[in-house]
C-alpha cells in the first residue's frame, strides 16, 4: 500500500487505498413487526481481510463503558463503494474482544445481511503501523463517518500535536494529541500516517487526563427541510485538540481476537500488554504457559445481563435497571486443577444471600460465567457482591448494582446560551433537560412538563446552572428556547459519562435569530 511520498503532501493514492477499509458501524434495534432501525452509529477499520474490525468500545458496546444507551440487537457493518455515495449495510458483526478501560473493541464479521456465505472473505484492510515511531509535527489522515459529515465518508487531516499519559495505562503514550478535526461518529475510525499505516483510533474530543467535555451530539433542523436528521449541522462539542488511542495499545487485544498483525512478534506484543498496565480488558490477553505447581488465577469480572455461546458478556455494565431478572458474572481462569474445592458467595447490601461449594471440573484454563437471579419479579434493588474462592483464598471478586448505587454522585451542570452570530449571552432563555428515555420528538408533540428532568432560565449574562443535579451514565434530550430565536432541540444532547466530574460545564448553546 505504500507509495512515494513528499513530506507535507497527502498522497491521493494513499487516500484511495485507505477509504475501502473504513467502515460505518450501525447499532441495530429490532422494532415492531421485525424491522430494524439504527440506534447509534460509529466508525471502524478493517484490520484483517478475514473481516476483523478495530473500533472503540463505546461504539461497539457503550454499556460496557458505563454509558446508558438503548439496547442493540445486532451490529451492522456498512461498506463503502464510492467516496460520493453512502456506505451500504452489508454484514453483521459480533464483538470478539473488548477493553472498556482502553475504550477499544474488536469485531468480526459473522454473516452477510443477504444470507450468503462469508467463507473466504478477502476484504480490503489497513496494516498496522508503529505508533511509538510517530513524532510531533507528523501528518495524520483521519477517516470516518461523523454526523456533521452527512452520509458519506469524511476525510480530515492534521498534525501530531503531542502525547498524553493516563493513570490506568502505564504506556507513555496513552493518547496521541492531534489538531485534526474529530467529531461525533468519527469515534472508532481510522488515523493513518504518511505511509498509509494505521497508527491511531479517533477516540475522544479531548486528549488530556481529567478533561470531560459534555458529549453533545445535537441534531437540529439547520437546513430547514422540516426534518431533524444527519443532514443537519450539530452543535460543536468543543475543543480543537483531540485524542487518538495509539494502535500499539490495541495490538494485544487484536491478537487475542485472532487478528494477524504483520511484523509484530510475541515479545513486542507482550511488551504492549505490559504497558497497558491496569487496563482490565487486556488482562489475560497474552498468556504465558504455566508449569506444574503454578498458582491458580482468575481475571477481572464483567457483569452482564446475557452471555453468548462463547461465554462472552452481552450488555456489560456495573449498574442495571430495577427488576432486572438475571445477572451474569464472566471471568477468565488459569491454572485451576480439576477436583479442587471452590466456592461462590453472593451478597446483597452486605448480607450473604447465596453460598455454594463444588468441585472444580472446568479444566485448567478458560472462561466461566456464573449467574444470580431468575426468580419472578426480578432482583431487588441494591448493591451485589460476588466472591469466588478456592483453598480459603479469594481468586476473583466484583460488585454491581440494581437500580442506582447509593454512593453514586450526580453532576452539577452549568452552561450558557449565546447568540450564534455575536457569541453574546441571551438573557431569559429557557433550557430544559428531558428525562432519560424521553425523546425530543415526544416532548415537542406533547410539551408535557412531566417529561422534563429539570429546567432553568438563563441570567442576564446568558448563563445557567441546573438546580437539580443530573445522574451520571445517562443521556438527556436538550431543549433551548428564547424569544426572537429559533428553538433548538438536541436528541441525547447531554451524555454524562460515568467519570464526569461532580461539577461540569457544557459548551455554549448557540441559538440562531428567528
Amino acid at each position: 500500500m505504500a507509495h512515494d511520498h513528499v513530506d507535507g503532501e497527502i498522497d491521493r493514492h494513499e487516500i484511495r487505498d485507505t477509504m475501502p477499509a473504513v467502515v460505518q458501524i450501525v447499532a441495530l434495534q429490532k422494532k415492531m413487526f421485525g424491522n430494524l432501525s439504527s440506534a447509534w452509529t460509529g466508525s471502524g477499520t478493517i484490520v484483517d481481510p478475514r473481516g476483523y474490525i478495530l473500533t472503540n468500545c463505546h461504539v461497539a458496546n457503550p454499556r460496557a463503558m458505563g454509558m446508558r444507551s438503548p439496547a442493540a440487537n445486532r451490529l451492522g457493518i456498512a461498506i463503502m463503494d464510492r467516496s460520493d455515495e453512502p456506505p451500504a449495510l452489508t454484514f453483521y458483526a459480533d464483538i470478539v474482544a473488548q477493553s472498556p478501560e482502553l475504550d477499544l473493541a474488536v469485531l468480526k464479521i459473522s454473516e452477510r445481511m443477504d444470507g450468503k456465505s462469508i467463507r473466504g472473505l478477502k476484504l480490503p484492510f489497513i496494516p498496522c503501523g508503529d505508533s511509538d515511531e510517530i513524532e510531533l509535527g507528523d501528518e495524520l489522515s483521519i477517516f470516518g463517518f461523523p454526523g456533521i459529515g452527512g452520509e458519506t465518508i469524511t476525510f480530515t487531516s492534521g498534525n501530531v500535536s503531542g502525547f498524553t499519559k493516563q493513570r490506568a495505562v502505564r504506556a507513555r503514550r496513552a493518547f496521541i494529541k492531534t489538531d485534526a478535526t474529530i467529531a461525533g461518529g468519527n469515534s472508532g475510525g481510522t488515523a493513518v500516517d504518511h505511509q498509509g499505516l494505521l497508527v491511531g483510533i479517533p477516540t475522544q474530543a479531548a486528549a488530556g487526563e481529567g478533561i470531560n467535555p459534555v458529549d453533545a451530539r445535537p441534531v437540529v433542523d439547520t437546513n430547514r427541510d422540516g426534518r431533524v436528521d444527519t443532514r443537519d449541522t450539530p452543535m460543536a462539542i468543543g475543543g480543537f485538540i483531540n485524542g487518538l488511542r495509539p494502535v500499539n495499545l490495541a495490538k494485544p487485544l487484536m491478537m487475542e481476537a485472532g487478528v494477524k498483525i504483520k511484523g509484530v512478534g510475541v515479545a513486542k506484543t507482550r511488551q504492549a500488554a505490559k504497558q497497558a498496565g491496569n487496563a482490565g480488558g487486556l488482562r489475560g490477553s497474552v498468556r504465558k504457559s504455566a508449569g506444574r505447581g503454578a498458582t491458580a488465577t482468575m481475571g477481572e469480572m464483567v457483569f452482564s445481563q446475557r452471555v453468548n455461546r462463547s461465554g462472552l458478556p452481552i450488555g456489560a455494565n456495573e449498574v442495571f435497571a430495577s427488576r432486572s431478572n438475571q445477572i451474569f458474572a464472566t471471568f477468565d481462569f488459569n491454572d485451576m486443577r480439576n477436583g479442587t474445592k471452590w466456592q461462590q458467595t453472593w451478597s446483597h447490601n452486605g448480607k450473604i444471600i447465596s453460598q455454594q461449594e463444588d468441585s472444580w471440573k472446568n479444566g485448567p484454563r478458560g472462561r466461566m460465567s456464573l449467574a444470580i437471579g431468575g426468580q419472578r419479579g426480578g432482583l431487588p434493588d441494591g448493591t451485589y457482591h460476588l466472591a469466588v474462592s478456592a483453598k480459603g483464598q479469594i481468586l476473583a471478586e466484583g460488585d454491581f448494582a440494581i437500580g442506582r448505587r447509593q454512593e453514586d454522585n450526580d453532576t452539577k451542570l452549568s452552561g450558557s446560551v449565546v447568540d450564534s452570530r455575536t457569541g453574546r449571552g441571551i438573557s431569559g432563555a429557557l433550557v430544559i433537560a428531558l428525562k432519560p428515555g424521553v425523546s425530543v420528538q415526544q416532548f415537542v408533540r406533547s410539551q408535557s412538563p412531566d417529561m422534563a428532568y429539570t429546567s432553568i432560565k438563563t441570567n442576564r449574562s446568558g448563563k445557567f446552572t441546573f438546580k437539580k443535579q443530573l445522574p451520571r451514565g445517562q443521556a438527556y434530550g436538550l431543549v433551548a428556547i428564547a424569544r426572537g430565536y429559533q428553538d433548538m432541540v438536541i436528541e441525547g444532547g447531554l451524555r454524562l459519562a460515568a467519570n464526569t466530574p461532580e461539577v461540569a460545564e457544557m459548551q455554549p448553546i448557540p441559538l440562531h435569530k428567528g
